[in-house]
């Protein structure tokens, strides 16, 4: 933002459009707001496919062999291995982290309000190298699950979960490197913060996907249904 001699404000302008970069952030606020519909549709059904299969256990096929159970429940999956419910920790570990990621990048955006982009560049890289790691300690999460995809409803139910964490830690270390990319090219700035706020916005989302997580594997585990539904099973000619 400038102020020519005339006494008049100008606002910044996209470099491609010409508008001004207030009509700018506008219209990309939009575009956030309906793919972060969209993500949110997508999370809420997993969200909502773990806890139907969790209260329902057709065929008493919910939980993982070697499961601890109930008295009154039993476990007609094959065995395979030693297998049982994922640790609860690894879950609430990677929150923190992908939290902490949120924080650092959320205090470097109000730094650049401050008109200290230096501190969006080095913040934002901060929390891009917690992002990271909390992509390599969720890929390390399931390549160490003590189950496998075919083993019961919950192992299935618990890699499509983490599938989507690895899918939007994907999406935000992207995010965050073309924020320190673009603040130290001067295209994210104090005059024009937008970007920042946005991806800001996206770890917020980010955070709470991941909390809905790990209150899932934490709290669902064996099924309340301990006389559950039959229906029999198919098999090939």
């Amino acid at each position: 933002m400038s102020t020519p001699a005339g006494g008049a404000v100008t606002l910044p302008r996209s470099p491609t459009t010409g508008e001004p970069m207030t009509t700018v952030a506008r219209r990309s606020l939009g575009g956030l707001w309906c793919f972060l519909v969209m993500d949110v549709s997508g999370t809420l059904a997993l969200v909502i496919s773990y806890t139907y299969l969790w209260s329902l256990n057709v065929n008493n096929g919910w939980a993982p062999p070697g499961a601890s159970l109930n008295a009154s429940q039993t476990n007609a999956v094959p065995a395979k291995g030693t297998a049982t419910f994922a640790t609860e920790w690894p879950f609430w570990a990677i929150l923190i982290g992908v939290t902490c990621a949120m924080l650092l990048m959320w205090w470097g955006y109000r730094q650049l309000l401050s008109g200290r982009p230096g501190a969006l560049i080095g913040l934002g890289t901060l929390s891009l190298i917690v992002i990271v790691a909390m992509l390599v300690a969720q890929v390390w999460q399931m390549a160490t699950f003590p189950f496998g995809t075919g083993n019961g409803a919950y192992a299935s139910a618990v890699y499509a979960l983490t599938a989507s964490n690895v899918a939007h830690l994907l999406l935000v270390a992207f995010l965050a490197l073309g924020i320190v990319l673009r603040t130290r090219a001067g295209v994210v700035s104090s005059a024009v913060p937008y970007q920042a706020r946005l991806v800001t916005y996206w770890l917020m989302w980010v955070s709470i996907a991941f909390l809905l997580g790990a209150l899932l594997t934490s709290f669902l585990l064996d099924s309340p249904n301990v006389n559950p539904t039959t229906f029999g099973f198919f098999t090939t000619q």
